[in-house]
């Protein structure tokens, strides 16, 4: 019990660097992948739309289910969480209410970690299974998520822009509801974002252009408890 609260006050001291990343399924062997491979510097990562062996090997490594309602492909996976410390407490389900594939959560480094990739707009509308409506499996996904507001941090792909953009009132405020009294890190700074708990405290926070390696730019950023 004193070891383990050693470690955790030494967590609470130090600072922990937070990298999130769409890699838009890059693989490790192509120009796209190492692109991504040689950012990857940080002690908790977030990548998603991305394969496993993308991310360092000297860490600790949890995922989503492979079943995103897509075709599975070569190990893909819509969320990928990495950590040079071990995890605990995994969930890869955070509702049997949201679409599948698409949630992976775990501790480590004493802070809960939430990884998500969000549906964008037209999932399963005119690909995939064609049963759905537009934002229809995204404020399924939104709206029947909720987090305590203690030690954690929420990242990854939310397919919307915080301010709103064009998306419909109601898709935003959904959004705005389930991360209500969390600080969000990521204002104007494209469809990738990152929250934390009111106990934690971030600094400098960056946006890193991927330029032509995905649709997506990444967000670099260093928290410590309040």
């Amino acid at each position: 019990m004193l070891i383990s609260n050693k470690i955790s006050l030494e967590n609470q001291k130090s600072l922990l660097k937070i990298s999130c990343w769409n890699s838009d399924w890059a693989t490790p062997s192509s120009k796209r992948g190492k692109f991504f491979i040689e950012k990857f510097d940080s002690d908790i990562i977030c990548l998603t739309e991305g394969y496993e062996n993308l991310l360092p090997k000297d860490g600790y490594i949890i995922s989503s289910h492979e079943d995103y309602g897509y075709k599975s492909k070569n190990g893909r996976k819509k969320v990928i969480l990495w950590s040079k410390n071990e995890w605990t407490d995994i969930d890869q389900l955070g509702s049997k209410d949201i679409p599948s594939g698409r949630f992976v959560s775990g501790v480590t480094s004493g802070i809960r970690i939430i990884g998500l990739c969000i549906p964008w707009r037209f999932a399963h509308v005119s690909t995939g299974r064609k049963d759905r409506k537009p934002w229809e499996d995204h404020l399924s996904f939104i709206q029947n998520l909720s987090f305590s507001n203690q030690k954690t941090i929420i990242l990854g792909d939310f397919n919307q822009n915080i301010p709103k953009k064009n998306q419909p009132e109601k898709v935003f405020s959904s959004l705005n509801n389930m991360i209500d009294g969390f600080n969000l890190l990521t204002t104007n700074m494209g469809l990738i974002h990152i929250v934390v708990s009111t106990d934690l405290i971030a600094e400098s926070i960056e946006k890193i252009a991927a330029k032509n390696n995905s649709d997506h730019d990444g967000i670099n950023c260093s928290i410590k408890f309040a």
